[in-house]
């Protein structure tokens, strides 16, 4: 099967999924205000910035299944650092450009956020979705599980020296109130 067929049909199921998603989502969240997280991203996807780290972007590694910190100059023009949204700001998928992934996490506290072929999780399709919490006065918000509203991707450093710092191993999950809350938000970037 040629690369352009796996893609296509990948991203037929990956459609698929996402219409009866936002078909749930509709009868089971309720309308959530526009923030500077819910803008609608470009063609060429967005860059997610830390609400802490104005410098730090999330990334999807192209060597394995994890996701990393990157600097916004680093990540520029790299497209594992870009990301589209699919659904609403209640409930959506991330799927990365550059991986041709979704973003993905599989329940605990403190547990590694992974990308995953769309619809790999098995029965439990919460595991590849996403919401944003609402604005926070620094213009950003918190991105949390679906699955597990109380984690929220982290990009503070886990090392007690470092904790000034994004983080330089894999990024996990942390809950909200474990600590200073703007390591935990996020907003979309165009450039």
């Amino acid at each position: 099967m040629s690369s352009s067929t796996r893609v296509s049909r990948s991203r037929g199921r990956l459609g698929a999924r996402l219409a009866a998603a936002a078909g749930l989502a509709a009868l089971c969240v309720t309308a959530v205000p526009a923030t500077s997280a819910s803008a609608a991203p470009t063609a060429a996807g967005v860059m997610l910035e830390n609400g802490r780290f104005g410098d730090a972007v999330l990334c999807a590694s192209a060597d394995n299944q994890e996701l990393w910190m990157v600097s916004k100059s680093a990540a520029s023009g790299n497209s594992y650092c870009r990301w589209k949204q699919f659904g609403t700001d209640g409930q959506f998928v991330l799927y990365n450009l550059g991986k041709d992934q979704v973003m993905a996490y599989h329940g605990g506290n403190e547990n590694k956020v992974w990308m995953e072929p769309e619809g790999s999780s098995g029965t439990n399709a919460h595991d590849e979705l996403w919401s944003w919490g609402g604005q926070e006065g620094w213009g950003a918000s918190a991105l949390q599980s679906y699955y597990d509203s109380g984690q929220n991707v982290d990009a503070r450093s886990p090392y007690l020296n470092e904790r000034d710092k994004p983080r330089t191993d894999a990024v996990h999950t942390r809950g909200w109130r474990h600590g200073d809350q703007r390591e935990l938000t996020w907003k979309k970037v165009t450039s």
